[in-house]
């Protein structure tokens, strides 16, 4: 039995319990932010520029739209997301789904589904790939120290 057989399967096992462990993270993050949130319908007042990221060695021009929404108790609120776009992604006017603490109505978030779920499903989908990929590896290498 050589541990070298062993070792590929074995990474790829840890990857995925990585993956689906920050899945699950990401996914109860969002969850708790549906059941303790409140919504409200927000107008994107503007795409902030904004140098960041990395593509290569510099640094590429990103967007942050800054939205407006009213809270239920009739307060107006404006507040930058710090999910970045593209120039796009949103126009002035555009309304969007919001999603608020009331008692930090500025901690808002752009509630759309691929700023709720699309990570977790990402992890999840990324995770369950290398478990499927891990277990036939480690299932190959196991029948091949059996053959000997």
């Amino acid at each position: 039995m050589k541990v070298i057989e062993y070792f590929i399967p074995l990474v790829l096992l840890g990857i995925a319990a990585l993956l689906l462990g920050k899945g699950w993270a990401t996914f109860d993050h969002s969850l708790q932010l549906v059941k303790t949130t409140e919504v409200a319908e927000g107008a994107v007042q503007r795409m902030v520029p904004y140098l960041g990221g990395r593509i290569g060695k510099g640094n590429s021009l990103v967007y942050l739209p800054e939205v407006k929404f009213t809270t239920a108790s009739g307060r107006s609120v404006q507040f930058q997301s710090r999910e970045v776009r593209r120039a796009d992604h949103f126009r002035p006017g555009d309304r969007v789904p919001v999603r608020y603490d009331p008692a930090q109505p500025e901690q808002a978030v752009i509630a759309t589904f691929s700023a709720l779920w699309a990570l977790p499903l990402i992890y999840a989908a990324s995770g369950a790939l290398l478990l499927l990929f891990g277990g036939w590896f480690l299932k190959r290498a196991m029948a091949g120290g059996e053959k000997r």
